[in-house]
């Protein structure tokens, strides 16, 4: 979503950390399907990739499947397989608990496309310095390893080191990329930390540059953050919007203090989304003013 690209890294970071968690926390079916609702139509905005919604759409098979088969809880049985009841306290589990979970991996999937190194840095940096730029390293080092890693391999495989099919062959082909990536490895980080220290790093106060300002957009999205936070959890201390599930279903009470509560949640799950479109609709708006 390009409007939650040009927002500031901490208000991106507090969306998504209060969404997953209030969900977690209700645990309810209507929380769950707004979220992984949510979730779906910001995989789609964002373009994401068809592997990892199939991805994802496993694991939502496979968590809805399994639940009702191993567990043993409930009280109304659906149909018995052998002596093993399938109840259906189990399988409305297993449903809600597989779409928590899919939902939850649509929204890191969006949170790490939206998040790259500088971004992490930036918000890692006023707890953090060291912890901050070890994560950034990582980041970094770890795709930059793999191509190297590939490079090698092809590297051995150009000057006749092919390798084999039989598992020892195979074994000590790996084992020979193995030592040159780790003898690369080696030589690169005592290149960075010479590098570093010839930048004067830890010798002195660390100066921090942020290329991340805070807008009066980001101001008025986070305001908007914490007055649904807070009307989805201040009604819920009055009355309760969890759902039971064993030993038998049992709804929460739907009344004023719930309505309220739940209408928040879907405002704050969906408040990116309606922010996006009232974006395109300024835009376009400007453009016929042209």
């Amino acid at each position: 979503m390009i409007w939650l690209q040009k927002c500031n890294p901490f208000t991106v970071l507090l969306y998504f950390v209060s969404v997953t968690a209030l969900a977690a926390v209700y645990n309810n079916p209507y929380h769950t399907a707004v979220t992984l609702a949510a979730a779906i139509v910001f995989f789609i905005l964002m373009r994401g990739k068809g592997k990892a919604a199939l991805w994802f759409f496993t694991v939502f098979i496979l968590t809805f499947i399994v639940n009702p088969i191993i567990s043993k809880k409930g009280v109304t049985p659906l149909l018995f397989i052998g002596d093993d009841p399938i109840t259906l306290e189990a399988v409305i589990y297993g449903l809600n608990s597989a779409s928590l979970i899919a939902a939850v991996m649509f929204l890191f999937y969006c949170f790490t496309e939206l998040t790259d190194s500088e971004k992490l840095l930036y918000m890692l940096s006023p707890f953090s310095a060291s912890a901050a730029l070890t994560v950034s390293a990582v980041l970094r080092f770890v795709p930059l390893y793999a191509k190297q890693a590939e490079l090698i391999s092809n590297q051995q495989k150009a000057i006749g080191n092919q390798g084999g099919k039989s598992i020892p062959e195979r074994l000590k082909f790996g084992g020979r990329v193995f030592s040159a990536l780790s003898t690369w490895a080696l030589e690169n980080g005592i290149v960075a930390a010479d590098s570093m220290a010839c930048r004067g790093y830890g010798t002195g106060r660390r100066s921090f540059y942020s290329a991340y300002g805070f807008k009066k957009s980001d101001g008025v999205f986070l305001v908007c953050q914490l007055i649904f936070i807070a009307g989805a959890v201040i009604p819920s201390i009055f009355t309760r919007c969890s759902y039971q599930y064993y030993p038998s279903l049992d709804f929460p009470d739907v009344n004023a203090l719930f309505i309220i509560s739940a209408l928040s949640y879907a405002l704050l799950v969906f408040l990116p989304l309606i922010s996006e479109i009232t974006d395109r609709i300024k835009w376009k708006y400007l453009l016929q003013k042209i």
